[in-house]
């Protein structure tokens, strides 16, 4: 792979990557009272287990491994993809339950904008070994 391409993509990936850091260890972990929106989003949805608190620190716990998975670079297509699905679904979760938040200036959908174009070169930059017989 051209050396500048190769470099785009572990751009990208570590960008991922650090976001989800950040959000699932510090915002959802570590600062998750500090937060009350996120407590009242995972509230409103009705879609947790056991608890609400227990459920936002479950969810933080999976975005940082993904996060780490990322930023190693270990199957990247899988981890992208699961980490884009994973976005996904948490967008509509959170604008079912508050579509403003969609427009927050810390955010929102310009950042989740950003996180897929990010996505979307590391898959198409990644080496589909899986498809090659490697």
């Amino acid at each position: 792979m051209n050396t500048e391409l190769h470099r785009l993509k572990l751009l990208c990936r570590w960008a991922l990557g650090l976001v989800w850091i950040w959000e699932g260890l510090v915002l959802k972990i570590i600062l998750r009272h500090d937060v009350p929106m996120q407590a009242a989003l995972v509230e409103h949805s009705g879609m947790y287990w056991p608890s609400a608190d227990t459920f936002t620190v479950l969810l933080g716990a999976a975005m940082t491994l993904c996060g780490v998975i990322l930023c190693i670079g270990w199957k990247e297509r899988a981890v992208v993809f699961t980490a884009t699905l994973g976005m996904t679904i948490l967008i509509f979760l959170v604008a079912g339950n508050n579509p403003v938040s969609l427009l927050d200036m810390h955010g929102g959908l310009p950042k989740d904008l950003c996180l897929y174009a990010c996505a979307r070169v590391v898959w198409r930059l990644a080496e589909p070994r899986y498809f090659s017989g490697r």
